[in-house]
């Protein structure tokens, strides 16, 4: 899924929505998909958190960026986003600077302010 919001370009993977994000089978992120879940989130709508990942990154930008020792640039995000049950969900977010202007979703967690 691909979002334009001004000159930046957001790829949040349908694969890593619904075989990660939401899974809570999954080995590595059961206990982050239970977390989404509770919050309202369902795999059978990736779309809505696709929208919600954007959306936590815009209204944090600029965020803070870090330059790992191999790998491209990473823009990390901190703050609170509007979940479908209508609570507030604190969630940081990590994107991949691809290209300038061009970020791909790498992962998102909990975060305790």
């Amino acid at each position: 899924m691909t979002t334009h919001v001004g000159a930046v370009v957001w790829t949040v993977e349908r694969p890593k929505i619904v075989g990660y994000l939401l899974n809570p089978a999954h080995t590595d992120g059961a206990s982050k998909a239970k977390y989404r879940l509770a919050f309202g989130y369902t795999a059978d709508a990736p779309e809505r958190l696709a929208d919600d990942l954007v959306s936590h990154a815009v209204a944090h930008w600029p965020g803070r960026r870090m330059l790992p020792p191999l790998g491209r640039p990473r823009l990390i995000f901190e703050g609170p986003v509007r979940a479908p049950d209508g609570r507030s969900m604190s969630l940081r977010g990590v994107w991949e600077e691809t290209a300038p202007a061009q970020l791909r979703f790498l992962t998102a967690y909990p975060w305790k302010p």
